[in-house]
């Protein structure tokens, strides 16, 4: 009788188990099989189009479709693959369906066109709104591209046709702007401001004159520094395009736009176009420069400094420089990335009781976060002498 009570209570237990731990079920075998399948039922694929070394990706796996709401929902719409876009078809279809952010998320019809797509982690109620929006064709990707093609010309349509296309990275984004804006007599309403946000990308364009020219109603909008950012990134590329003439000119911007911040932009975009040009002297110069000027109190930044120079930097003395900088960005924000880096200057320089200490503490970090740490394995074993 116990033995019975026993397997009746394990029997429930393990059914309680089950239902908790569902997520979705992903489908396995010939991807033209899956193709045909979907379009015999006349059902969805979504596609996982993932990389091995994609932070975020596992972090989706292990948080976001194994949850028991994400797995109905999909289970029951959708066929789900899960695909990694560096090994097999995966290769194939990366270059198919121009993937080149990571996590990709893929709905495809059964005749394999794109019915939407979106990029970047999404967490759980956002991932059941992208499989909703998906499903249908006022709001995917696909039934607006129909709808746009016969005509459909009405603001709030198109913007929200630009918005889902720049959210999930598509191309031909622009043409459909400009169209749009040659309608519009006043671009200084609050939809037309964040779109001349978003897309502004050339500092020789009527938008870029637009930004400048009302550049405190963007500020009161997006902040001062998202938008030096911005004009610096758009100055970067005009730089790097046409050589070191256009650093005088840069110069002379930002002393007309920002001339209480001038000379700290200034000296931060010198380091970037060094860095970016490949003159690694010149920038190493630039950034020591810049952040004994002006000390840094961005993790992200002072880290990928130090990075680079702890990559292409032998000079004892800047390597001490860089070793300072990664030490401050681990104590603004303790991190995986900067823990490496950290990691390696320390080793770098010989100092390797430090640097196996930061090693483990890197690891120990990544394998909280679900990222991949074999570089760091890697540097753990050189330090040791493996």
């Amino acid at each position: 009788m116990k033995k019975i009570i026993f397997l009746f209570l394990s029997c429930i237990l393990y059914q309680g188990l089950s239902a908790q731990q569902t997520g979705i079920k992903f489908e396995h075998g010939n991807w033209e099989a899956l193709l045909a399948k979907a379009k015999a039922t006349n059902e969805i694929i979504f596609m996982d189009a993932y990389t091995t070394w994609c932070g975020p990706c596992i972090m989706m796996s292990r948080d976001v479709f194994t949850n028991q709401s994400v797995g109905k929902y999909y289970n029951e719409n959708f066929l789900n693959v899960k695909l990694d876009m560096e090994e097999g078809i995966g290769l194939t279809l990366a270059k198919k369906y121009q993937v080149e952010a990571y996590p990709s998320l893929l709905f495809i019809n059964g005749e394999g066109d794109i019915v939407h797509r979106a990029t970047g982690y999404h967490d759980v109620p956002e991932f059941l709104n992208l499989g909703e929006t998906a499903l249908n064709p006022d709001t995917n990707l696909k039934g607006m591209g129909i709808r746009y093609a016969q005509g459909d010309r009405s603001p709030d349509f198109v913007l929200r046709y630009i918005s889902a296309k720049y959210s999930a990275m598509e191309g031909g984004i622009l043409p459909i702007a400009e169209a749009y804006l040659r309608t519009q007599k006043d671009w200084g309403t609050l939809p037309n401001m964040q779109l001349l946000y978003l897309l502004t990308d050339d500092p020789n364009s009527k938008w870029f004159d637009y930004l400048v020219e009302n550049r405190l109603k963007f500020e009161a909008l997006f902040g001062k520094e998202n938008m030096s950012a911005k004009f610096q990134d758009m100055l970067l590329t005009k730089a790097l395009s046409q050589g070191k003439d256009v650093l005088a000119e840069v110069e002379r911007f930002y002393t007309k736009v920002y001339p209480e911040m001038a000379p700290k932009l200034s000296a931060h975009f010198k380091m970037n176009y060094y860095q970016y040009a490949g003159d690694l002297n010149a920038f190493a110069a630039a950034a020591v420069g810049y952040l004994d000027e002006y000390p840094s109190n961005d993790a992200d930044e002072l880290n990928n400094i130090a990075w680079t120079f702890y990559e292409s930097i032998e000079d004892q003395t800047l390597l001490k420089k860089a070793l300072t900088w990664a030490a401050r960005s681990v104590d603004l924000d303790s991190q995986y990335n900067n823990n490496d880096t950290l990691a390696a200057l320390y080793f770098k320089l010989g100092k390797k009781r430090k640097a196996r200490k930061t090693a483990l503490a890197a690891i120990a970090i990544a394998k909280l976060d679900g990222v991949d740490y074999s570089g760091t394995q890697a540097l753990l074993q050189a330090i040791e002498g493996k």
